[in-house]
């Protein structure tokens, strides 16, 4: 991945939206169960609440506070390392620190991540937390973690609202926290259009990747007449590419008896090359969008500012 950036006081659900539609092509329903967590958030008083982490995977969705997927043994935690540990799925994630409503839109500053150096700090960094609290109407409880409970009213408290899990250590959490705060806060402004552009180009090099890999790991032809080698396009790529992106991606795969076929008794469409193509090859380099390589020339031509270094011994 290449510099990450972040984008300050964007519309959230928008520019989410845009950018689920780079990479999730099933369940996309998901992001209704997201946008109420964020408005939820957005509603809320308590300052833990208002920066979240975001996920989208070629099949789904999902929505956490932080501070939970630093907590060990949480359903945010596991979630958040699942897919790095059980999945080769491409997934783009995001840091979410809202700041308020404007004009019934729910604002905030973005945050690129990238998960893969995301997920060994949430392993590395991880902190117990041996009890969770129920949340009520009126009151809470703290029980260990790990015991069950129904949800169910309580007599003193009232209504079961929520339940968290709590750290052992309070203020640990707090610290990194504000470690992973400052360190975000880094990162260069961007430009949230030429992002989605190299978005949707990395959607299209990563299929490319993918059915390399694929052609690579197949020991005999696998076409029905074992004629050709044969690999399916993703259905989450075919859900989300329209016909210029298939084009993209056939000028970057490297056969030359390269073709895209549907195949008689089956769903999908394939990438087939003949038995007796060299398969030991790597993807073509990648056409980048018009849109991103005007990008690339922008941060080229600005220049660089010289940090000013402040004279203690004079007044200014």
């Amino acid at each position: 991945m290449g510099k990450l950036s972040k984008f300050d006081d964007v519309d959230v659900f928008a520019s989410l939206s845009a950018i689920l539609k780079q990479n999730t092509g099933f369940y996309q329903s998901d992001f209704d169960i997201d946008k109420s967590i964020i408005t939820q958030a957005a509603a809320s008083p308590q300052k833990e609440d208002k920066t979240l982490l975001w996920l989208c995977r070629p099949m789904g969705t999902h929505c956490f506070r932080e501070r939970d997927v630093f907590l060990k043994d949480t359903a945010p935690h596991n979630t958040w390392r699942f897919y790095r540990e059980q999945t080769s799925d491409r997934i783009l994630a995001y840091a979410i620190e809202l700041t308020g409503t404007e004009h019934g839109k729910v604002k905030g500053n973005l945050y690129e991540l990238d998960y893969a150096r995301h997920y060994e700090r949430v392993k590395d960094k991880e902190l117990a937390a041996d009890t969770v609290r129920l949340i009520y109407e009126h009151g809470t409880r703290d029980i260990p973690a790990g015991q069950y409970f129904a949800g169910n009213p309580d007599t003193l408290y009232g209504k079961f609202e929520r339940f968290e899990a709590i750290p052992n250590d309070p203020d640990a959490l707090r610290f990194l926290l504000q470690e992973e705060k400052h360190s975000r806060e880094q990162l260069a402004p961007g430009d949230f259009k030429a992002h989605i552009a190299v978005l949707h180009d990395g959607l299209i090099e990563t299929e490319a990747r993918r059915i390399v890999a694929e052609m690579k790991r197949r020991d005999t032809p696998n076409s029905p007449n074992r004629t050709h080698f044969m690999v399916e396009l993703s259905n989450a790529f075919m859900q989300l590419a329209n016909s210029k992106d298939l084009d993209r991606l056939f000028s970057m795969l490297p056969y030359q008896t390269l073709s895209f076929s549907k195949i008689e008794g089956r769903h999908g469409t394939y990438a087939l090359i003949d038995k007796n193509e060299n398969r030991n090859k790597d993807i073509r380099k990648p056409r980048p969008s018009i849109r991103a390589q005007l990008q690339s020339e922008k941060e080229k031509a600005v220049p660089k500012r010289t940090a000013k270094v402040k004279k203690h011994d004079l007044e200014v």
